[in-house]
């Protein structure tokens, strides 16, 4: 501290104040195999907490990890100044690891103030060459749309098709999917020859994965962050459709999670009183093809997520609605008009809990989803 002398007590501790709060703040680093890749911040950390549309006091580590660069991660070793390194899975605490302003990581109970966080990535990170943010750029390019001016998805298809129906499968887990289709239990999913993994945006919930899905943007760039945020400024497909002559219809559940700015949206609801609303989406998609299909469907199912909350993603339940969604997309499939293009996507996965199952978390369960791409 500069200390100065001859002022009076007051002026020399408001002095000290301030340039007390020039001074850097704390920072932690990140390494991978030691090698330093990037640091964790108070800046960062305030930043988040102020993004908040809700009173918190701590950043989840997997916000701070995933802007970091990080996806998915098998192991995350803790080191102090004095070398003691503490260890852990990381999918086990992914849920419960939390980071102060002070720059204190909490994981469950224990407090930890390291100098340094060492990331061991999954094998898997480098495997998955597919996002959720290719999905509008892919579907501007088979409409013949101009490119999407701020999204940094890849396109996946040179083509280009009359009509184009995103479908997006609410809290579809990857691994489910793959078990239920080598159980032979979807005879429609099954049916497709390719179904990529890809990985969703943080944090994987729908606000946050629909504003990816339809700016081909991270949240960093689209401004989603998290919960509480229902719109984005950013240009979307439907935008960018509308702009170029194109009709746009989205056929919703019972209300929209998502603001699907220029689409003319139809809210299906619970209509039967059966406590499900993806039978009346599935009749109200089948209604808008067969009555004058858009240049762009949008169709939302949302049982898949409802029971895996309430049931959990290796429940009966949730096997049920993904068997009836299946059934639903065979149909919707069939009655499509030719030279329409398909993309298939969920919007985050769902890991087990004690009372059911949730998402939001870092982890392959909650981030890796599906994608599929088809012609007819």
């Amino acid at each position: 501290m500069i200390k100065i002398k001859h002022l009076p007590f007051a002026i020399y501790i408001f002095i000290s104040l301030v340039l007390a709060a020039c001074q850097p703040g704390w920072q932690i680093e990140v390494t991978t195999q030691g090698e330093v890749t990037s640091q964790i911040t108070q800046e960062e950390v305030r930043f988040y907490l102020e993004k908040s549309e809700e009173e918190i006091e701590v950043v989840a580590l997997g916000q701070l990890l995933y802007k970091n660069g990080f996806t998915l991660i098998d192991r995350i070793n803790l080191s102090t100044e004095s070398e003691e390194i503490t260890s852990f899975i990381w999918d086990e605490v992914a849920a419960i690891a939390s980071v102060s302003e002070a720059g204190v990581i909490t994981i469950g109970n224990e407090d930890f103030s390291p100098s340094a966080i060492d990331i061991t990535p999954s094998p898997l990170a480098s495997e998955i060459y597919f996002s959720i943010m290719d999905i509008a750029p892919t579907m501007a390019q088979t409409l013949g749309l101009p490119p999407l001016p701020d999204a940094i998805g890849e396109v996946h298809i040179s083509g280009k098709t009359e009509q184009a129906v995103m479908i997006l499968l609410d809290g579809l887990q990857y691994h489910k999917l793959q078990t239920m289709i080598e159980a032979e239990k979807l005879p429609f999913l099954q049916g497709i020859e390719e179904i990529h993994q890809g990985l969703t945006v943080y944090p994987p919930i729908t606000t946050s994965a629909s504003a990816a899905l339809l700016t081909g943007a991270p949240p960093q760039i689209n401004g989603v962050y998290g919960y509480g945020y229902r719109s984005t400024e950013l240009t979307t497909l439907f935008d960018l459709a509308v702009e170029n002559g194109k009709t746009v219809v989205a056929v919703e559940g019972a209300s929209l999670p998502f603001n699907l700015r220029n689409a003319e949206s139809s809210l299906s609801g619970d209509r039967d009183g059966n406590g499900f609303s993806d039978d009346n989406v599935f009749a109200n998609s089948l209604e808008v093809i067969e009555s004058g299909m858009p240049d762009l469907l949008y169709v939302h199912f949302h049982e898949i997520d409802d029971m895996g909350h309430n049931f959990g993603p290796d429940s009966p339940e949730y096997e049920s609605a993904l068997i009836r969604v299946d059934n639903y997309l065979a149909q919707i499939y069939a009655a499509l008009p030719a030279d329409t293009f398909i993309a298939i996507v969920a919007d985050h996965g769902m890991h087990t809990t004690d009372d059911g199952g949730n998402h939001g978390t870092l982890t392959a369960s909650d981030l890796i989803i599906p994608i599929i791409f088809l012609d007819k």
